[in-house]
């Protein structure tokens, strides 16, 4: 298991509702723009939490960032403000 320590927060909402409300320290990186600039905040090596409006779009930007490199994917489930401490299975591999 990954320490929460050293996983990066990843926020794939869009800015308006990122601003209007998210949780400290996490990355904003709307899904639209997810595929061009993951680069600046992440690499490949890093184990990534995806926070989401729903499941849909977690998969959706897991799959974006398994397709580079990424192995070490989570997804919270519910509403992504509520709690933190349900993450889901790893978001890798062939479940992707």
């Amino acid at each position: 298991m990954v320490a929460p320590s050293s996983i990066k927060v990843l926020d794939v909402r869009d800015a308006v509702l990122y601003d209007k409300e998210h949780i400290p320290d996490t990355i904003n990186i709307s899904l639209g723009r997810l595929p061009f600039v993951w680069n600046q905040s992440l690499s490949s090596g890093d184990a990534v939490m995806i926070l989401a409006d729903n499941y849909c779009k977690s998969k959706k930007a897991a799959r974006i960032l398994h397709r580079r490199g990424f192995r070490r994917l989570y997804a919270v489930r519910g509403p992504v403000l509520r709690h933190l401490s349900s993450v889901q299975e790893p978001l890798n591999g062939g479940s992707v």
